[in-house]
């Protein structure tokens, strides 16, 4: 059977998280303990351990772990597609099996050369960053996650990453094609602009949280949560949510023409709007002076 598995994994992430909010955010007194054990992390975990749950967590600060793999990853990925035009390449043949196993052996070549490297350098510069971040900006406190958590994260890397290169011409059987830079559009140059504003604020974002558990001379004093209230946290709760929707909303109007990249994209916004929401409930669940016209996700809407 020709399955495209990605595909199905992203459109089931998806539902997942859509269901299981609706049911956090409307029945969460009534959801037995486990449930809520697995789905629920960070500032707004249950404080209360579940006896099975705590045998499958790891901690919250093992996030760097799929960033060390997957940032290597991308890199490889832009390597190989630099090689196979630039230098006349070959195509590894796993890579070419990897892709008919997981989009299906009837993908088609839909991602031009060009908006492939564009999309790879982009993702390059914010995977690494995002390494840098996780290393030397992020204060981790000692919480925990759920280890079906922790392992999307090494899917959603190599998940996007496969999806690009597996529908990229040249990448497919039979298939040909050549760099053209100059049909790299201006709407997709600019949609790449916004992804690299966009990281370079989740930078700023992770800068302020850090700067809230440390004193004057940099020391870390603190583990709790405070009140952000510094650039994009003067208007949102989840300024680091919506600059992850923008970056790939952005490569989704860059790899326009892809079938199975776009499933990445609604995974991502799905994930991130209930992320965003939690975070803001919780916020005013736990301090009383906490901003009444902060919003969600969209300045002065919602």
């Amino acid at each position: 059977m020709d399955t495209n598995i990605l595909r199905s994994i992203f459109i089931f992430n998806s539902a997942s998280i859509l269901f299981m909010g609706l049911l956090i955010n409307l029945l969460e007194s009534h959801l037995p303990l486990l449930i809520k054990s697995i789905f629920l992390y960070g500032k707004f975990g249950i404080k209360t351990p579940h006896q099975i749950a705590t045998k499958f967590e790891v901690p919250k600060r093992w996030f760097k772990h799929f960033y060390i793999v997957c940032a290597p990853v991308l890199t490889i990925a832009l390597c190989l597609i630099l090689y196979k035009y630039l230098c006349n390449g070959y195509v590894p043949e796993i890579v070419l099996t990897l892709s008919d196993m997981l989009l299906g052996a009837s993908r088609k070549p839909l991602i031009s050369a060009e908006d492939a490297i564009l999309a790879l350098v982009v993702y390059n510069i914010h995977c690494w960053k995002r390494v840098y971040e996780t290393f030397y900006v992020n204060i981790f406190s000692d919480q925990k996650i759920n280890i079906c958590i922790y392992l999307i994260g090494y899917v959603h890397y190599i998940g996007l990453t496969l999806c690009i290169i597996g529908e990229t011409e040249g990448f497919v059987k039979d298939s040909h094609g050549d760099v053209f830079l100059h049909k790299i559009t201006p709407i997709k140059l600019v949609c790449a602009l916004i992804c690299l504003w966009s990281s370079y604020m989740q930078l700023k974002t992770n800068f302020i949280l850090a700067k809230l558990r440390k004193n004057t001379h940099g020391d870390i004093v603190s583990l709790e949560h405070k009140i952000p209230s510094d650039g994009l946290f003067k208007y949102i709760a989840g300024p680091l949510q919506l600059c992850e929707i923008l970056i790939y909303l952005m490569l989704s109007v860059i790899l326009w023409r892809a079938s199975t990249y776009h499933y990445v994209t609604l995974w991502v916004i799905v994930n991130q709007v209930e992320c965003a929401f939690l975070s803001h409930q919780w916020y005013r669940k736990t301090f009383k002076n906490y901003p009444k016209e902060r919003r969600i996700l969209i300045p002065y809407v919602w």
